[in-house]
């Protein structure tokens, strides 16, 4: 560690108006955060689209389950290995550069799916969309985090996590309401994903306005657009950092096994055990959303304040209820179901991603981030995509088991998080330590 590195004082709070009342956020900061946050919009909203079309995929291109499953195994992998190496190349050659470019080519692979003629393009088109959509999610974050003012990264990182899931949201509602139309109705979702990735590349690229306001981001911030990556024997060279990476990857991994099974198995689980139909296992999809909608804005209200570790752990207690509810009753009775997924929506936005996203942010410099978020979201996904294949299998022979080990992931993610809090990132005013290369430590 340099020589003159201090460590901030945990009593101290480096921001205007004390930790319960963090600073304003100008419009044109929030304007900002939302085009960026518009990347994780996409992102999900790709990830949804791709679930809800694989059965009409199959359908309409005569494929067998083998290739289905290609198709599918393909978009998780390309966006673990978009992300793995997207983070780095954004700190390399720049954040926003590297964002432009993955926006507009996530709208090609977008364009493609909509238009393939067969699987083969309908692969390729997947694969590229999955490949931008990966590199595209640590390389925005990262760049929210850099063109934040002082005292606010918390809320304009923990917002990209709000266009998640209002992506999430909007693209069940047009899979909803186009369930009848077949292969038009997969088309159009497609369609909507592509001309709002469009859209944001044209505000991004061409707007005076929009290039005048993140110019004076940057200009107002002395960490912001550090010319050079933090390499890589820097990076992997510190014990300080060594730590962290490893916490957060442990959290996310933890803490994603959970989600991303729920978010992908969820209709699946209820119509093979619980017997519901097909249509109130969509249906449900909906409100559930919403309220992690509603979630995510109350946590972007608090994290930049003194109650960021107490609303930590109430989103963590609940999330763990959550799945001991469903656990506890054996998985066979969709009423607890029912009430597990509501709970768990309710609950998980306070402990969950976007905790993860404003950790990593917060606990490397500004040349190191999109780098390390990248490598611990390419292994969470990668995980995950393992843990998916046999998941199905567990469903049908042993629920009970499956909904026990998402309590597991639960108390392993409350845990790791709680070791994160006890480094100081439980605390807002150690959020503004960004010195480029330098370990942040508490």
């Amino acid at each position: 560690m340099p020589s003159n590195y201090t460590p901030q004082n945990p009593n101290t709070d480096v921001r205007e108006g004390g930790p319960d009342r963090p600073p304003r956020i100008s419009a044109e900061h929030w304007r900002l955060a939302i085009v960026a946050g518009m990347a994780s919009y996409l992102d999900s909203g790709l990830l949804i689209s791709g679930g809800i079309s694989l059965a009409i995929w199959k359908s309409h291109y005569g494929i067998d389950a083998l290739q289905l499953g290609i198709v599918s195994a393909t978009l998780t992998f390309c966006v673990a290995l978009g992300a793995f190496f997207g983070g780095r190349l954004a700190d390399m050659l720049g954040r926003r550069l590297v964002f432009n470019v993955d926006i507009l080519i996530y709208v090609i692979g977008a364009v493609m799916i909509v238009f393939a003629p067969d699987v083969y393009w309908l692969t390729a088109g997947v694969a590229i969309a999955g490949l931008a959509a990966g590199a595209d999610l640590p390389t925005s974050v990262a760049v929210v985090s850099e063109l934040a003012p002082k005292g606010a990264s918390g809320r304009m990182v923990a917002l990209t996590q709000v266009m998640w899931s209002v992506g999430i949201l909007v693209a069940v509602a047009i899979g909803f309401a186009c369930s009848s139309m077949g292969i038009l109705g997969v088309q159009l979702l497609f369609a909507h994903l592509a001309i709002v990735g469009l859209a944001t590349w044209a505000v991004r690229v061409f707007s005076p306005s929009f290039r005048r306001m993140e110019e004076q981001a940057v200009a107002s911030n002395e960490d912001a657009d550090t010319a050079q990556a933090l390499p890589l024997r820097k990076l992997l060279g510190s014990s300080t950092y060594i730590r962290a990476i490893v916490l957060t990857c442990l959290f996310y991994v933890a803490w994603n096994l959970m989600a991303n099974t729920i978010g992908q198995f969820k209709a699946f689980y209820l119509v093979t055990v619980n017997g519901a139909s097909q249509a109130l296992a969509t249906a449900l999809m909906v409100p559930t959303n919403v309220l992690a909608v509603l979630g995510g804005l109350m946590f972007v209200r608090l994290i930049d304040t003194k109650y960021r570790r107490t609303v930590f752990y109430i989103g963590a207690v609940g999330q763990i209820v959550a799945m001991c509810i469903a656990a506890v009753s054996g998985g066979t009775a969709l009423l607890p179901m029912i009430i597990c997924f509501i709970v768990y929506s309710a609950f998980h936005p306070f402990a969950g991603e976007a905790m993860y996203k404003v950790w990593t942010q917060e606990s490397f410099p500004v040349n190191a981030r999109a780098t390390v978020q990248g490598l611990t979201y390419s292994v969470s996904r990668l995980v995950c995509a393992a843990v998916a294949v046999f998941t199905p299998m567990i469903v049908e022979a042993n629920p009970a088991a499956l909904l026990w080990l998402l309590v597991g992931c639960a108390v392993m993610a409350a845990l790791v998080g709680s070791l994160i809090i006890g480094t100081g990132k439980g605390r807002p005013e150690a959020r503004d330590t960004k010195m480029s290369g330098t370990p942040v430590t508490h």
